[in-house]
């Protein structure tokens, strides 16, 4: 298994596991919406990011979306893992914690102060993993729709 940030040639693996993740998550993505969201992890310069996580035959196994963005108590930047997901076929494989691991890898060496993510209260299995490797955050998250 290779784990790199995503590029161009990525773009079909990711779409597939992109689908099958709005799907999972009861989520109706339109393709207009699905690509604009490729086209801003395609430039590297931008804040929005991917690791994916590809077979050495090329399949895609996960992706791990993330967004780098500065702080106001600190001159680092910090990262928001927004969407992390591994193929039902390669779930408990260890995958997902190899995503984190090289996603934390590449924070250490861009220089970034945390990473932080949210997780659905009812999904147990994905805290079983989170709480092996990282603090549960003391705050709670409100969101206002716009």
């Amino acid at each position: 298994m290779e784990i790199r940030l995503a590029g161009s040639a990525d773009r079909d693996g990711w779409r597939s596991l992109w689908n099958a993740y709005c799907a999972d998550q009861g989520v109706d993505m339109s393709e207009q919406a699905s690509e604009t969201i490729w086209r801003r992890i395609e430039r590297p310069e931008g804040p929005t990011n991917a690791l994916i996580a590809v077979r050495t035959s090329g399949v895609a196994l996960g992706f791990a979306n993330f967004i780098v963005h500065p702080y106001t108590f600190s001159d680092r930047l910090l990262c928001f893992l927004a969407d992390l997901y591994v193929d039902d076929s390669s779930r408990r494989q260890g995958v997902g914690q190899a995503m984190l691991a090289r996603l934390a890898s590449y924070g250490c060496e861009q220089g970034w102060l945390r990473i932080y993510w949210n997780t659905d209260r009812s999904n147990t299995r994905a805290q079983a993993l989170y709480d092996k490797i990282a603090h549960l955050s003391p705050y709670l998250t409100y969101h206002l729709d716009l």
